[in-house]
């Protein structure tokens, strides 16, 4: 019993009704005007014109044309197709009847586009299928027959290394499929002159020429085509079960399933969790997702934005105070942590905490108490701590700027969150979700985003990651003036928005973090033959000074 089988016309994110009347009138004309037009035609030319084409759009490693006779027993020609140094080259690497073999007759039966992984191969048949004749191995296979008015030719192969062919590319290359199936129909007199080795080409020169223009021709077209159809078909976006769900999550991607299953492990746990990421990934949703799931889910979690906060008024924010205590203190203030009591406490922006508070927020996870600004007793405390952070905290430990204790206390169980440019997969997903939320805020019927407009958010790298997602999906709601958004508009996928990934430091930091190296290297000596002095060429008198400065001292060293 066959596995894996996938009818495309089910699966694949294209409308049926709106693309294949335009695909099967456009590769039916063309497949009549080729054979009629031209006699002395080379498949093997076209077949090489066709790849060239799909592998820069699909990112396809190899494309095999496999041909049977009429009793479907055996190959009778072979086509391989394959990018090599930026060079396409086509082979034949069968033109003599070959029988098939248990995976070849698997494949032959094919009915409906099938995608298999090695794995799919090994578990039904012990291997993976190997192309004949050809030494490289491949990791992800599809097969579409070549089917015209109940007959089936042979069957076109999509071979990938790293990677499974998308329903866009699924679909696109059914439509070449088709159009070969059709064109094979028409000339079965001349492929059947070829099966039986007479002269296969007259006037090799002359049909050479003919065939690279109306390859090229064809390609023109085509790419008009699909264009065209990209800016009316619908996008919906089809995937699998999530693992973990939270009606705020979105996104099915490996990379978040594998958070989903550490947020499994973590949530029914007391364990103190560190959330990593850039900004805009969801830190404040996840840490809700782990609130949610916790036993402590009854009671209140407490949100702490740490950067958003004075120094001078976070240590009254977190501690609370007592009447008196400083000036303006005219009553008693609760804490985030008295707050958060039997609950969650999450701390957003942890690393932008000063080291004298530090120090205090250390005291509370070990010793589970706190003490109100002024107060002169100790408060119990049953707080689970969720924290987050933009920044790298381990350099900043290496740097002088976050306690390492506090950062081993913190970092029980971390959670790291990718960025948006590293789970692609999950743009459409997250686009159409933002679509329809604020569509529904603005009180507006939209249908959803073309193709097109799919594509060009898929070719940008947002550096704000999902929040950056979420506010150009709002603008364009904002501004449709159709019920269907056909592009969006963003800054192009160049150099000037990979910088703004790129992490800037100030003088003053630079500075810092040169003197603490040199000083770790010379394990804290400043003066003398090896000292820290000689190697920045400043005087110790000077050194030590800026060390005073800049904050740093011999503890920082160790």
């Amino acid at each position: 019993m066959r596995k894996q089988e996938s009818d495309y016309r089910a699966t694949t994110n294209v409308d049926e009704k709106d693309a294949r009347p335009y695909a099967n009138a456009y590769f039916d004309e063309r497949a009549e005007t080729l054979a009629e037009k031209e006699k002395n035609f080379s498949l093997r030319e076209l077949f090489q014109g066709v790849f060239s084409k799909l592998h820069p759009l699909f990112s396809i490693d190899c494309a095999a044309l496999i041909l049977y006779n009429e009793e479907m027993d055996h190959i009778t020609r072979a086509y391989l197709t394959e990018a090599i140094s930026g060079q396409i080259s086509c082979i034949e690497t069968i033109s003599d009847p070959v029988s098939l073999s248990l995976i070849t007759k698997e494949i032959s039966d094919f009915d409906f586009p099938v995608l298999k992984s090695q794995q799919d191969w090994i578990a039904d048949f012990g291997e993976n299928h190997c192309l004949t004749n050809h030494a490289t191995e491949y990791h992800f296979h599809c097969y579409i027959p070549l089917e015209n008015n109940g007959r089936t030719w042979g069957t076109f192969e999509l071979h990938n290394h790293n990677r499974e062919l998308s329903a866009e590319g699924l679909t696109f290359c059914c439509n070449i499929a088709d159009f070969i199936a059709g064109l094979l129909t028409v000339m079965e007199k001349r492929i059947m002159v070829e099966m039986f080795n007479e002269p296969r080409v007259v006037n090799v020169s002359k049909a050479s020429l003919h065939t690279e223009e109306k390859v090229k021709q064809l390609e023109s077209e085509v790419e008009k085509l699909n264009i065209q159809l990209a800016e009316y078909l619908v996008f919906t976006p089809e995937g699998p079960a999530e693992i973990f769900t939270h009606k705020e999550i979105i996104g099915h991607s490996p990379e978040m399933q594998e958070v989903y299953k550490l947020l499994n492990r973590i949530s029914s746990s007391e364990t103190t969790v560190l959330i990593l990421g850039e900004t805009g990934t969801g830190k404040e949703l996840i840490a809700k997702a782990i609130h949610h799931g916790s036993v402590r889910c009854e009671k209140t979690m407490v949100k702490v934005n740490c950067a958003a906060i004075p120094p001078n008024l976070i240590e009254s924010e977190l501690f609370g105070h007592e009447k008196g205590s400083f000036t303006g203190a005219t009553e008693k203030r609760i804490g985030k942590f008295e707050q958060a009591h039997k609950g969650t406490i999450f701390l957003d922006e942890i690393g932008e905490l000063t080291l004298d508070l530090q120090v205090k927020l250390l005291r509370v996870l070990q010793e589970k108490e706190i003490e109100r600004v002024g107060g002169k007793t100790t408060i119990p405390t049953d707080v689970r701590i969720i924290s987050a952070t933009n920044r790298n905290l381990l350099a900043e430990v290496e740097a002088g700027r976050f306690r390492r204790d506090l950062f081993y206390r913190l970092n029980v169980f971390p959670v790291s969150l990718p960025p948006l440019r590293n789970r692609k997969s999950d743009i459409p997903v997250l686009a159409t979700y933002f679509l329809d939320k604020f569509a529904k805020k603005s009180n507006k019927k939209l249908e959803g985003l073309s193709k097109k407009a799919i594509s060009t958010m898929m070719a940008y790298s947002w550096p704000g990651n999902v929040r950056e997602l979420e506010h150009v999906i709002e603008r364009q709601v904002v501004m449709a003036l159709g019920p269907l958004i056909k592009d969006i508009g963003i800054p192009a996928n160049t150099e000037n928005s990979k910088s703004a990934m790129i992490e800037i430091k100030t003088i003053f930091e630079n500075e810092r973090d040169h003197i603490f190296a040199v000083l770790e290297w010379c394990n804290g000596k400043i003066s003398g033959k090896n000292g820290a002095a000689k190697l920045l060429g400043v005087p110790a008198t000077t050194l030590n000074s800026k060390i005073k400065r800049l904050g740093l001292a011999k503890k920082h060293v160790y």
